[in-house]
């Protein structure tokens, strides 16, 4: 069943130098970002790296994530060319946002990344997120949902569970 019947479109511009770049079908691309235990950790809550994804692992995910919502690149302008230093699904359950790249954490772009998820989700006429979800050691996380207005409603030993009215 698809996401919505609103078109997914190509590229959402966020600014002059971010934009999402829908998923292509090449998951492929996946694998060596999530196998950077950064990534995986705090995307996938894998700690065992003789389980941290594989390709098999990674096409799953991308053809679960295509299915339940619109999948796309994050990417960076970097001399006047896109690269890709992300992925983020947009869906009204658990929309997950990984930044692949080091140098890009820790500047706001989650934030960016977020902001931009809940205005399409609110175009689409969503109401609401709910069940983010966001491992307890994943501290750039938790204080990218508070500081956007989610609101803790659970937490289990592993993770904690967010909701936002749109």
């Amino acid at each position: 069943m698809p996401f919505t019947s609103i078109p997914q479109p190509e590229i959402i511009t966020i600014n002059e130098n971010l934009r999402l770049r829908r998923y292509d079908g090449h998951y492929e691309r996946f694998l060596p970002p999530y196998q950077n235990p950064y990534v995986y950790q705090n995307s996938e809550g894998i700690f065992d790296d003789a389980k941290k994804p594989d390709l098999d692992y990674v096409k799953r995910m991308c053809s679960y994530l295509d299915r339940t919502g619109e999948f796309y690149y994050i990417e960076a302008k970097e001399n006047d060319t896109y690269i890709c230093i992300g992925d983020v699904t947009v869906k009204d359950r658990n929309p997950p946002i990984a930044i692949w790249e080091d140098k890009y954490r820790g500047k706001g772009i989650g934030t960016l990344i977020m902001q931009t998820v809940i205005h399409r989700l609110k175009t689409l006429g969503f109401k609401s997120i709910c069940n983010s979800t966001v491992y307890i050691w994943n501290l750039p996380s938790q204080k990218m949902h508070e500081s956007l207005g989610f609101r803790q409603v659970s937490q289990t030993e592993r993770e904690l569970i967010y909701e936002l009215t749109l």
